[in-house]
C-alpha cells in the first residue's frame, strides 16, 4: 500500500488533491497548524472520494518535527507531497527520506507533477478534474443555472446568425429585442411561438431598422409574429442570453474543452450562515484543470464589471483560474482606460475585433496556453 504524506494547503486548494488523485495512493496525511473550518477538510473528502477509495486523515500538528517523524518512521511506502510553500513544506522536505521518486510536488505552472529532487516530470497526465471539483474545494456549489442550454440546431444556427451579423451595431440589435420583448408581453399568444399585434405595434416593428437583421429570429405576417423556435421566444425575454448563448456554442462546438456552463448560479454560504449566498457567472470554461471565470456584457463594461468577475475568481478560483470578459463592444478603442484597467487585473478580453474574425474559440485557447497577448491600446 502507498502512502501520500502532505502539508494541507489553505491558499491553494489543487495542491490539496492533484497527488492525491493522480499517484497510485491508498491512504493520504494531511498535517495542518491552524484551525480551519470543517468544510474545508469536508469538500476535500469529497472530490477524493467520489473518484478514489482512499483512506484520508487530517492531523492537527502540535510538536512538529516530532509528530512527522512518527508517521515517517511508522509508515512504509510513503510518498511525500511538498508543494505546499510554506514552513511545513520544507520541514517535511528537510525530513523526508531522499529516495529517488519519493518526494513529489504538484507544478501548477505545467499541470504535471515532479519529482523534487530531480525536478523531472514524474507524471505528465494528471488527473482531471471537473468545474464542480474545482469549485467545492473553494467552498462553492453549483445550484442551478438561470438560462438553459439550447438543444435544437435551427435555434443555435439562428443565434450564431444574429450575432455575428448584428455584432458592429450589437447594443441597436439589444435595444430592438428588448422592445420586441415588451410588445409581446401585452399581446395576445397563439400556440407556443405566435402572437398577435396590433396595427401600430406591427409598424414600429417594421419601420426599425433592425428589423431586417432580425430574420433568423421571427417573421412577421399580417398581424402575427411567429418565431422560427420556441427556444427563440424564450431567448427574447433574456436580450443578454444572445451573447452568453452565442459563446457556449461556439466553444462547444469545438469539442476542445474539457467542460463548459452556462448562466451557473452558485452558492459559497459556509456553515456561518443559514441562508443561501449565491452568485451567477454567465460562462464557465475548464481546460485541463485551468478554469476560466467569464462574464458577458452585450456592450458597454465598467469598473464594476471588471470588478465582478475578479472577485469571482478570487473567491472561486485557484492559481491556475483566469478571469475572462467577453463583450460586444471594441473596448480598447472605445473604452481604453476599462481595457488598461482589465490588464492591469490580469482580466483577459475577448471583444467586438475578435467576435467578427470568428476567432472567439482561439482566443480562449490562447488564454489556456499562456500565448493569449492584449492589444496595443492607441
Amino acid at each position: 500500500m502507498n502512502k501520500l504524506l502532505t502539508i494541507y494547503d489553505n491558499n491553494d486548494p489543487l495542491n490539496n488533491v492533484m497527488c492525491a488523485l493522480s499517484l497510485d495512493i491508498d491512504e493520504v496525511f494531511y498535517y495542518y497548524h491552524h484551525e480551519e473550518p470543517r468544510n474545508s477538510f469536508n469538500n476535500i473528502k469529497k472530490v477524493i472520494k467520489q473518484y478514489k477509495n482512499i483512506k484520508i486523515h487530517f492531523i492537527k500538528l502540535i510538536d512538529d518535527r516530532a509528530q512527522l517523524l512518527e508517521t515517517i518512521r511508522k509508515h512504509k511506502n510513503l510518498f511525500y507531497d511538498v508543494g505546499g510553500a510554506k514552513y511545513l513544506s520544507l520541514l517535511l522536505f528537510e525530513l523526508a527520506p531522499k529516495v529517488k521518486n519519493r518526494i513529489f510536488y504538484f507544478d501548477d505552472e505545467e499541470n504535471v507533477i515532479k519529482d523534487y529532487v530531480s525536478h523531472t516530470v514524474y507524471k505528465k497526465n494528471v488527473f482531471r478534474l471537473s468545474i464542480e471539483d474545482v469549485l467545492l474545494l473553494k467552498g462553492g456549489k453549483i445550484k442551478s443555472a438561470l438560462h438553459q442550454e439550447v438543444q435544437h440546431y435551427n435555434t443555435k444556427k439562428a443565434i450564431v446568425n444574429v450575432v455575428e451579423s448584428n455584432i458592429e451595431n450589437y447594443g441597436a440589435f439589444v435595444k430592438y429585442i428588448t422592445k420586441v420583448n415588451s410588445m409581446l408581453n401585452n399581446s395576445k399568444r397563439i400556440g407556443r411561438r405566435s402572437y398577435l399585434l396590433n396595427t401600430d405595434k406591427i409598424k414600429n416593428l417594421l419601420t426599425d431598422s433592425m428589423y431586417k437583421n432580425t430574420s433568423d429570429l421571427f417573421e412577421i405576417k399580417d398581424n402575427r409574429l411567429t418565431f422560427k423556435t420556441e427556444e427563440l421566444r424564450n431567448l427574447v425575454c433574456v436580450s443578454g442570453a444572445f451573447l452568453e448563448n452565442y459563446l457556449f456554442i461556439k466553444l462547444k462546438e469545438t469539442k476542445k474543452f474539457d467542460e463548459i456552463k452556462m448562466s451557473t448560479v452558485i452558492d459559497f454560504s459556509n456553515e456561518k450562515y443559514k441562508h443561501p449566498v449565491r452568485c451567477e457567472i454567465d460562462c464557465l470554461v475548464l481546460s485541463k484543470n485551468k478554469l476560466a471565470l467569464v462574464s458577458c456584457k452585450s456592450s458597454k463594461a465598467d469598473t464594476m464589471d471588471l470588478n465582478e468577475i475578479y472577485v469571482h475568481n478570487s473567491i472561486f478560483g485557484n492559481c491556475m483560474s483566469v478571469p475572462v470578459l467577453f463583450v460586444g463592444e471594441e473596448l480598447d478603442r472605445k473604452y481604453p482606460s476599462i481595457y488598461a484597467k482589465a490588464e492591469e487585473l490580469g482580466i483577459y478580453i475577448i471583444d467586438k475585433s475578435n467576435i467578427t474574425r470568428k476567432e472567439t474559440a482561439s482566443i480562449f485557447n490562447k488564454i489556456f496556453t499562456g500565448t493569449y497577448q492584449y492589444d496595443k491600446i492607441t
